[in-house]
């Protein structure tokens, strides 16, 4: 054995609590050929017995580590290059080829604690499986996820099967400048699963499996930035209870969002393989693997989503940064960047040919790949420029400035149509206020900016937050790029979380990484566990990373009980937010009986369409009139119609397009009286006291066990008219019995000088009116005929 390994290997036995500086050491070592006692972070007397040791050589006037190979193999346990050892690890094993792909595979102990972890992600998505699949329903919750499967049915039921592959040539103007890649990929699923029919299944899965197929990512990604397997597992546990990724991956939660998440991070994690490149490593086949990979994953984002231009913005951020880093470290930026611009280029091809060739997004969208392209390029060269010239790393930073303002110059002078496109996307993406989604992480004044974060990120805002500022400007200083991709893809997307809180489900899988460095590093502090890798040593050079072992039960339940304190907030504040988006049982109840009502009637589109607030307008016309492709309607009359004093002029405004109106219980200190909401969910179309009048043209027809959901129809309803004293009031009632509630329908009337009167009544049946009795025929309901009172 090695005499400097067993030097080190003597040393941490008698001092194990050195291991974590050795490892600060070896990362020194490595970024400078000689260094002073200055530079490292080890006292007088622990550096006199380093050298004394012969672990650490003086050259001249500086120092070296005599043998950092033997080194880091002492710390990672492993076996000294050139000799086998008797007892090998439990069962961790590796994989290597003269290709210079080294694989290391996973212990029994790694695999399973992953699997736990895994196991975590995807019960805080499940839970919720009895409020998705209600019997023979799969009711998806809140609005969006309808819309999807509205498009994926309908292919469904077009296709002649799952390869028929022309629908996807054929994708509606909607579907295919917005998400074709989702739309397409959830359509060819549920055909091979048997048809339309199979929808819903597939989009109450999916989430689930990209929250899955994340966490992996994540794992993966937190494996190659920092070398512990510890921080992987708990950037997982994390990931797990970040509410804001949570609901929008929950069963059931069918969204874009899902879809695009994987995508994002396979594209850090092939940026993360690719970021120890130099000369010598390009001509191994690993660089150029990932590459492929990035050009895929760059693809996806694109062709998944039509704001994919934004998310891809976060690689071109990284390579900036980058490159500065590595002129400040004395290296190529342009070698660096060759992966990269390769991963582009394939990018570039796909996306062109997926415009081209099914018609898929506009020109803004599908070529944004090739302008990232020109931009890394650009970068790149300017870059390696500069290292050239031996100028600092802030010329760089300035020429990219002055880079980016001059390439929007460019765009507006030679592609002025293609500039105004793209800048009016991005204004509507990020500086539109809406939907609760569209407002900043931090909106709401003091409390919101104390709060938002917390209610989106859990506590995991308290560790991800610090480790960003400061591992990052690690990073930058060492030129750590696997760093450099977390630290860079986290700040970009906090920026765009700072615009729209709808990114904040981008930043998570960031955050995660950030708050499980954080998180392991906590321990420490507390002397729980050893301090986490900073990713300076490992399997940069290909030599497998140290197995995980499994700690002694003081020490796990020691972690597990500070996890579950870091995790509480996470874990109730996910627990509201699948709250909030499932469809109440009071809501779908309605939308079934308003189906079964739709059918016994024989009314069709649009007759049986459902008029209700925006936000489940989609909901209950998936389930009801099978049209939830939009809720503009409702969006632009719903409120308008509650808030009405014109019960007439609105009917006469919704009759022939509205079958049904859903009204429900609204948290407002004052209703109006003689509003459309006080008359119909308050009063059921009666008149009320203070002279608050009724409504003639609207039928109470379901009413919940509670009352807080009714459903009325628009009806013409039947004139009764007669005539009684002069100026005087009669009042018009009759008792009605609906589906969950009975009633007294109470009208006044006024006869006029000649005595006189007419009143609208929306049911059939025998009315009272004043000591006088009268019989609407249903047909004069329906039809708008007249019933005259006898003198």
């Amino acid at each position: 054995m090695n005499s400097v390994r067993e030097a080190t290997d003597d040393l941490l036995a008698d001092r194990p609590g050195l291991e974590s500086d050795l490892r600060e050491l070896l990362a020194v070592d490595a970024d400078a050929d000689g260094w002073a006692f200055d530079d490292v972070p080890l006292d007088s007397g622990t550096f006199g017995e380093l050298v004394s040791r012969d672990i650490v050589a003086k050259d001249g006037d500086e120092y070296e580590v005599a043998d950092p190979e033997a080194v880091r193999a002492s710390l990672d346990g492993e076996t000294p290059p050139g000799t086998e050892s008797a007892d090998e690890s439990d069962d961790s094993s590796s994989l290597s080829s003269a290709s210079g792909v080294s694989l290391s595979l996973p212990s029994r102990t790694e695999t399973g604690a992953l699997g736990v972890a895994l196991a975590f992600v995807f019960l805080m998505r499940t839970y919720v499986f009895p409020s998705v699949f209600r019997g023979e329903y799969v009711v998806l919750p809140s609005n969006d996820p309808y819309y999807y499967r509205y498009w994926v049915e309908r292919l469904s039921a077009e296709a002649t099967g799952a390869f028929d592959f022309s629908v996807l040539s054929g994708l509606p103007i909607e579907v295919a400048k917005g998400e074709p890649l989702m739309v397409g990929a959830l359509w060819w699923l549920t055909n091979l699963l048997g048809g339309a029919d199979a929808a819903g299944f597939v989009l109450a899965w999916y989430p689930v499996v990209s929250a899955l197929v994340v966490a992996a990512l994540v794992y993966a990604l937190a494996v190659r930035v920092t070398d512990d397997r510890r921080v992987a597992l708990a950037s997982v546990g994390v990931l797990a209870v970040i509410p804001a990724f949570a609901y929008r991956t929950g069963l059931g939660f069918a969204d874009h969002h899902a879809f695009d998440y994987p995508w994002l991070a396979l594209t850090a994690l092939s940026l993360a393989w690719v970021a120890d490149v130099d000369r010598e490593r390009l001509s191994a086949v690993r660089p150029w693997v990932a590459a492929g990979v990035l050009g895929v994953a760059v693809a996806g984002q694109v062709m998944a989503w039509e704001a994919g231009p934004l998310l891809i913005g976060a690689l071109g951020a990284y390579v900036a940064v980058r490159a500065a880093a590595d002129v400040r470290a004395d290296r190529s930026p342009l070698v660096a960047s060759a992966p990269i611009l390769v991963g582009l280029a394939v990018a570039s091809v796909l996306s062109h040919l997926a415009h081209a060739g099914f018609g898929w997004h506009t020109g803004v969208v599908a070529y944004s790949p090739a302008l990232l392209l020109v931009g890394v390029l650009g970068v790149s060269l300017a870059g390696e420029a500069v290292r050239r010239a031996e100028m600092p790393a802030f010329v760089l930073g300035g020429a990219e400035v002055a880079g980016g303002l001059s390439g929007l110059v460019l765009l507006q002078v030679f592609l002025p149509s293609y500039a105004a496109r793209l800048g009016e996307r991005v204004g509507s993406l990020l500086f539109f206020s809406g939907a609760a989604e569209t407002q900043s992480l931090f909106a709401g004044g003091a409390l919101g900016l104390l709060l938002g974060p917390i209610f989106e990120l859990g506590l995991a805002w308290f560790f991800a937050l610090p480790v960003l500022a400061g591992v990052g400007a690690r990073a930058y200083r060492r030129s750590h790029a696997p760093w450099l991709v977390v630290c860079t893809y986290g700040g970009y997307f906090l920026v765009l979380a700072t615009l729209q809180r709808r990114f904040v489900g981008e930043f998570a899988a960031f955050a995660a990484i950030l708050a499980g460095y954080g998180f392991v590093a906590a321990a420490a502090k507390l002397d729980v566990i050893s301090p986490p890798a900073f990713g300076d040593d490992g399997s940069r050079d290909g030599t497998p990373l140290p197995s995980l072992e499994l700690p002694d039960r003081g020490t796990l339940t020691a972690v597990l009980v500070l996890f579950v304190l870091v995790a509480s907030v996470g874990t109730l504040q996910t627990a509201v937010r699948h709250q909030q988006v499932q469809i109440a049982d009071d809501k779908f109840e309605a939308a079934a009986w308003m189906d079964g009502h739709a059918d016994e009637q024989g009314w069709e589109y649009p007759r049986n369409y459902v008029l209700s607030k925006w936000g489940r307008n989609r909901m209950y016309n998936h389930f009801v009139s099978g049209e939830a492709k939009g809720y503009h309607f409702a969006e632009q009359h719903y409120e308008p119609f509650l808030a009405s004093k014109d019960p007439e002029g609105q009917y006469r405004e919704l009759q022939g397009n509205v079958g049904f109106v859903v009204t429900k219980d609204l948290d407002v200190q004052k209703v109006p009286k003689n509003s459309n909401y006080a008359r119909l969910h308050l009063r059921y179309g009666s008149a009320g006291p203070n002279g608050a009048t009724g409504a003639g043209h609207y039928r109470a027809l379901y009413a919940s066990d509670d009352g807080s959901v009714k459903v009325f129809t628009p009806v013409p309803g039947a004139n009764v008219t007669g005539a009684r004293s002069a100026n005087a009031t009669l009042t018009v009632s009759k008792s009605v019995e609906i589906e969950g509630a009975s009633f007294e329908y109470r009208r006044k009337v006024s006869t006029g000088p000649d005595g006189e009167f007419s009143v609208t009544v929306p049911y059939s049946g025998t009315y009272s009116v004043g000591n006088r009795t009268v019989a609407v025929p249903e047909s004069a309901v329906q039809n708008g005929g007249n019933v005259s009172v006898g003198g």
